[in-house]
């Protein structure tokens, strides 16, 4: 309904409304006293998502008003909730003054001051502490090519990208995107891809976690919008460059007309121009260890299965003293680099922490703020006064931090440190930094006065918010110095006065008072009236007494009245003031911020590999992994808890030993085993240690991973269908550097099409791919795979049965498993103990059957048409399907040759040598 056709609404109406109407896909919290207030379909659709009253507000225009609000107060945990379910939120502060004449004839005015969407939050109350809101924009190109560009705000990072239209599943599951910039005038295909990854998005960023909204956001902007040409001028001016060459950036024009509209759209709603973005990143998908969706969500990286945010990997990592450093560790999880440069200089750096300075650094980290926001919210005018004082007092740590990694002396006093670090700072030699930390050395120099200046100009303990006064330092300003004074000398000032007019006037119960109504006064009882003075004037006439001013007073009145007024404004100019000389090292402070979150998140992973007894891994050219006493560092953690050991194993991984058969029983390891592998070759990869005695890591592209069974509801997938889509993406994306976790695949169907399918696929792994594969299955039948696979074996879990009791070794150990002692499992999960007999009785008979059969197919036979043509394989393919019986086949099953008379018999054997026909064929 367009309310404001209607031109008969209230003054108040008609200001909501056009206000709104510059906001049509926001909802407008619109400021009336102390409440936010929503009017029609925006207060229908707060009620909904918000659980709250549902109201109306009187008539406009002949119709009634639905309304509904929130108390200003708390505000932020509705809004909290409303980006979290992806919608956008316009706030109207009130901007007039009551009382004001030029708000006599009308309402108040009102201005959007904001506008809060979930890809551009920089609210500290509103954002994740360990994860980064990001704002995705794409422009599709021809033939079927893709501009993205990407931003995070509060880190002042750009990033861009080209791929083919149909990686953007992909893609933006990598990314992990709060809110998604398009044109509004997309063609059809564009628009269905579009709408496919919104629904998909539930289950695509799945294994991202945290990154604060519960579905994808999308935003339409104008076409005009993404423009290349205009995109690569913005960027270069962004960057303060002539062109983006430096950055591998010139030749992306899809990119450049995606970070057009995208760096409108922020500035949109920041109101301003984003002085921090002084980042660029160019993506390029060759770079990374390529983790799809699936592998971050069933490696349980930054969430479990369950969607709960431990226990992780990342949460078992994270002891990091900084928000900043966290949110690094999880992008440094989240995507490794296939280079192993980064990796080797991380190693290097935690070598050097574990021996010495580890404890000081972390206790010097413990105190530090969040520069990495508070420099993002400086540079858009929204840091508040103690965020600075946090910045401050951040300023000298860094200094001493950096101090510390130059000198190697800790920067904790002597009493702080344990005798290893004393005895070690009474023998140590000059020994030089390894080249990471000299890096991070020189980034944590803080810029030159800047935290003198900030010391100098703010209270150590200044207000929250600005409009509460009480910021701006004592001595900082004379004005306001002053201005000060004249509040705080306003008692001394009163009594004073009261004793020069109790004396000048002879009235001994004579009072000089105040209230905010009348402001001051002198007041005089009513037997005392004949003994006023002749220069006082009635103010105000009371029951027993009346009060008067004088010409002395009421020019302090109006000294002191309007001193804290002007106090205020005089605080508000001077932190303006500050902010803008800020301005100027916001390029300082983010690089600092960025070296403190490295340093942090470095430290946290030399902690962990001390407290958990973690090795450093080998890297090497040759294709492989191996890796002595590796252990799940999760389930590790967690038996820890019941200190309950955790039964380490072996893997080896290489060219004459490229797949593994691994059979066993339920609940035998073998999950936890494929995923130790994964997660200790992921680790290796992001520069941590690993959990193992040791471990060598050859090349590595893309760890793929088809582990569980569940159905995928929102996208209408079975439980097969979802582990085929699953295959049949690793089937297409892995290499011969990839990483494989294949964990019963087949399973979702009948036996023998689970079999043939497992047997194909574990073939075209094995023969075509030549992934290193891990590979379990409760198929027997498959552990005849490396008899004819030269680079296969089989490996089981160990279990022992001692009657009808199991117990599982845990133990990996060469050969197929004799048994999978489903019914024991079944008996430990409190099957009742007559299914569990009628179920022994079943299988002790099928055993024998199947001990009796005749020899079973070859399943890893070539398949027929294997070389041929397409069409002429699909043919052979088709040759093996079950045909319809032949007119011949249908009489002799026909026939009952016990009924039939010899006379009769012949007569049939006429008929069937007929439909033979006349050369022997089948009619």
């Amino acid at each position: 309904m367009n309310h404001s056709s209607t031109p008969s609404h209230t003054p108040m109406m008609q200001q909501y409304l056009g206000l709104k109407a510059g906001y049509p896909g926001t909802l407008l919290f619109y400021r009336m006293g102390d409440f936010y207030e929503l009017f029609y379909e925006d207060a229908e659709k707060a009620a909904r998502l918000l659980d709250i009253t549902l109201t109306k507000r009187g008539q406009s225009a002949g119709q009634p008003i639905p309304m509904a609000g929130v108390p200003f107060h708390s505000a932020p945990n509705y809004l909290a909730r409303l980006l979290k379910l992806g919608e956008s939120v316009a706030i109207c502060e009130q901007v007039g003054v009551v009382g004001d004449l030029a708000q006599a004839k009308g309402p108040l005015e009102r201005r959007v001051v904001r506008v809060l969407t979930p890809g551009t939050l920089t609210e500290a109350e509103l954002l994740p502490d360990k994860a980064e809101p990001l704002l995705l924009a794409l422009h599709w190109g021809p033939r079927q090519t893709l501009g993205l560009a990407w931003l995070s705000l509060t880190q002042g990072e750009l990033h861009l990208a080209q791929c083919r239209s149909d990686e953007l599943p992909t893609w933006a599951a990598r990314i992990g995107p709060s809110e998604l910039l398009h044109s509004a005038d997309l063609p059809a295909a564009p628009s269905r891809e579009l709408h496919e990854l919104q629904r998909q998005w539930p289950s695509l960023a799945g294994g991202v976690g945290g990154t604060g909204t519960a579905r994808l956001s999308l935003a339409a902007r104008p076409a005009w919008a993404f423009d290349s040409a205009l995109g690569l001028r913005k960027l270069c001016a962004q960057l303060q460059a002539a062109s983006l060459a430096g950055w591998g950036a010139q030749e992306l024009p899809l990119a450049h007309a995606a970070a057009s509209a995208l760096l409108d759209y922020a500035e949109h709603t920041q109101g301003r121009a984003l002085a921090h973005v002084a980042t660029l990143r160019v993506a390029r998908p060759e770079e990374l260890i390529d983790l799809p969706a699936s592998t971050r969500r069933n490696l349980e990286l930054t969430q479990t299965l369950r969607g709960e945010p431990s226990p992780t990997l990342f949460s078992l990592l994270d002891t990091c003293q900084t928000a900043m450093g966290s949110r690094l560790l999880r992008r440094w999880l989240l995507e490794p680099q296939r280079v192993r440069t980064a990796a080797q200089q991380r190693l290097q750096a935690i070598g050097l922490l574990r021996q010495r300075l580890l404890q000081p650094l972390r206790q010097a980290l413990a105190g530090a703020a969040d520069v990495e926001r508070i420099t993002a919210r400086l540079a858009l005018r929204q840091v508040r006064p103690r965020e600075l004082v946090g910045l401050a007092q951040t300023l000298h740590r860094a200094a001493a931090l950096a101090q510390t990694l130059q000198t190697g002396a800790p920067t904790a006093p002597p009493e702080l440190c344990d005798l290893a670090d004393r005895a070690d700072l009474a023998t140590r030699t000059e020994r030089p930094l390894p080249p990471l930390l000299a890096q991070l050395a020189q980034q944590l120099q803080p810029p030159p006065d800047c935290a003198e200046l900030l010391q100098r100009a703010l209270l150590p303990e200044p207000a929250a918010l600005l409009r509460d006064g009480g910021v701006i330092n004592h001595g900082y300003d004379a004005e306001l110095d002053q201005l000060r004074a004249l509040q705080h000398n306003c008692d001394a000032f009163l009594l004073a006065l009261e004793a020069r007019e109790r004396e000048r006037s002879g009235i001994a119960n004579l009072r000089v008072q105040f209230n905010k109504v009348h402001g001051f006064y002198i007041e005089i009882t009513q037997g005392q009236l004949d003994r006023v003075p002749a220069d006082y004037r009635r103010r105000q006439t009371l029951k027993n007494a009346e009060r008067f001013i004088t010409p002395e007073l009421k020019a302090f009145e109006d000294q002191v009245l309007g001193a804290q007024e002007r106090a205020l404004a005089r605080e508000k100019w001077l932190y303006e003031a500050l902010l803008e000389a800020l301005q100027p090292h916001l390029g300082a402070l983010g690089e600092l911020a960025r070296a403190l979150a490295a340093l942090d998140a470095l430290c946290a992973l030399a902690e962990r590999s001390l407290t958990l007894d973690w090795c450093a891994p080998e890297f090497g050219p040759e294709p492989g992994i191996e890796i002595r006493a590796g252990r799940h560092p999760v389930v590790q953690a967690r038996l820890a808890e019941s200190h309950t050991p955790f039964i380490p194993n072996d893997t080896v991984l290489g060219p004459k030993a490229r797949l593994q058969i691994i059979t066993g029983p339920n609940m035998g390891g073998k999950s936890t085993y494929m995923r130790q592998v994964a997660l200790i070759a992921l680790l290796a990869s992001v520069g941590s240690y690993v959990p193992a005695q040791r471990c060598r890591l050859g090349p590595l592209d893309a760890i793929h991973t088809r582990i569980g069974a569940a159905d995928d509801l929102a996208n209408a997938q079975s439980t097969f269908m979802l582990e085929m889509s699953e295959a049949a993406q690793i089937l297409h994306r892995a290499s011969a550097n990839s990483l494989v976790l294949m964990d019963e695949i087949g399973r979702g169907t009948s036996t023998f099409d689970g079999l043939a399918l497992a047997g194909a696929i574990a073939s075209h792994l094995h023969d075509k791919v030549r992934a290193h594969t891990l590979f379990a299955t409760h198929y027997f039948e498959l552990t005849q795979f490396p008899v004819e696979h030269a680079a296969a074996l089989n490996l089981h879990v160990s279990a022992v049965e001692s009657g009808r009791e199991i117990v599982f070794l845990h133990q990996i150990e060469p050969g197929p498993a004799s048994r999978s002692y489903g019914v024991q499992v079944a008996r430990l999960a409190g099957v009742p103990a007559a299914v569990l007999n009628q179920a022994r009785q079943t299988l002790q008979a099928l055993e024998a059957h199947s001990a009796t059969a005749q020899a079973q197919i070859d399943l890893f036979a070539p398949a027929p048409g294997v070389g041929l043509p397409a069409d002429e394989a699909w043919a052979a393919a088709e040759a093996l399907e079950p045909q319809p019986p032949s007119a011949l086949e249908q009489a002799v099953a026909a026939l009952d040759p016990d009924a039939l008379s010899p006379r009769e018999a012949l007569a049939a054997l006429y008929r069937l040598r007929q439909l033979l026909g006349p050369e022997g064929a089948v009619r």
